[in-house]
């Protein structure tokens, strides 16, 4: 007779060799599995709240040791119209401070959500390998949704949470490759009906690769915002999130260099964002007729 298969084994070094019996908390995982295939059924977030949700932007000009970073305005008022646009309820902050941008993000995450579709966060400021700056000094780029993860937002649970981070991300250049001939023209999800892991429903888009450097012009904007603006401004209506940031990115990739012959090693020089997306449905805009 054939030699039966091995019975499968935890990954598990403290695992002593004997086969779990069933019990009250199998039938509960197994009844927690059925909840979790009903909810893949759903590919689409929820969009019927009566309000879109809150839109932050986290804005940086100035530093008390840091150099002026010009034309931020520019993305401020271009990211401001356009999400407005698009039915976000927007507040806009200015050169906060550290423990002033821990507390608006605080306070953001202790308000009730239950009638809004998602959260969006824009922050525009210096930054450096997973660093970013505020006014008077450095923070973890992790802070910005530290406060929205797994429990900490109730009333986010199940939602999608868009962070849109512009700022430096390192010091190297990309110094591009040549690619041939081409022309470059119910209210919230309740903790009790099923579980998802504490990092679900979370979307960051960086200005550029990790290690790299970001670009704006004084007088532009950032390459970053200001496509992403366009994008959204043109796309918001009909097109599906993760499809309307891979416009983002081949904008910035394609339609943008550096332009700084004076300064040989910074110029001709490219931008490529990054996407980090742990959602698990399907994120659109739909117009909503009474906002």
């Amino acid at each position: 007779m054939d030699d039966l298969p091995p019975e499968p084994t935890p990954d598990n070094e403290f695992y002593d060799g004997n086969i779990p019996s069933i019990t009250q908390s199998d039938q509960i995982a197994s009844r927690q599995r059925s909840q979790n295939a009903r909810a893949l059924q759903e590919e689409e977030y929820d969009t019927n709240h009566r309000r879109r949700g809150m839109a932050i932007i986290l804005n940086h000009e100035n530093f008390e040791l840091m150099s002026k970073r010009e034309g931020t305005n520019r993305d401020r008022d271009a990211a401001t119209a356009v999400l407005t646009s698009m039915q976000f309820d927007v507040r806009v902050y200015n050169d906060l401070g550290r423990d002033e941008l821990f507390c608006v993000l605080l306070a953001l995450a202790s308000e009730d959500h239950s009638d809004c579709d998602c959260l969006l966060v824009m922050l525009m400021t210096h930054g450096d390998d997973d660093v970013l700056y505020a006014y008077d000094g450095p923070y973890s780029v992790d802070k910005l949704w530290e406060s929205f993860m797994g429990n900490a937002c109730t009333t986010l649970l199940g939602k999608p949470k868009l962070f849109f981070v512009q700022a430096c991300r390192g010091s190297t250049f990309d110094k591009g490759v040549k690619l041939g001939c081409r022309d470059l023209d119910s209210d919230h999800f309740s903790s009790h009906k099923y579980v998802i892991p504490t990092t679900a429903d979370l979307l960051v888009m960086y200005s550029s690769y990790k290690g790299h450097v970001s670009w704006r012009s004084p007088r532009g904007g950032s390459w970053f915002i200001q496509a992403l603006c366009v994008e959204l401004e043109t796309n918001w209506k009909h097109m599906e999130l993760l499809q309307l940031l891979t416009g983002v990115s081949r904008r910035v990739a394609y339609d943008y260099q550096s332009n700084m012959p004076s300064k040989g090693r910074m110029d001709a020089m490219k931008q490529m964002p990054s996407i980090v997306s742990m959602l698990t449905k399907l994120v659109y805009f739909p117009l909503k007729l009474c906002s």
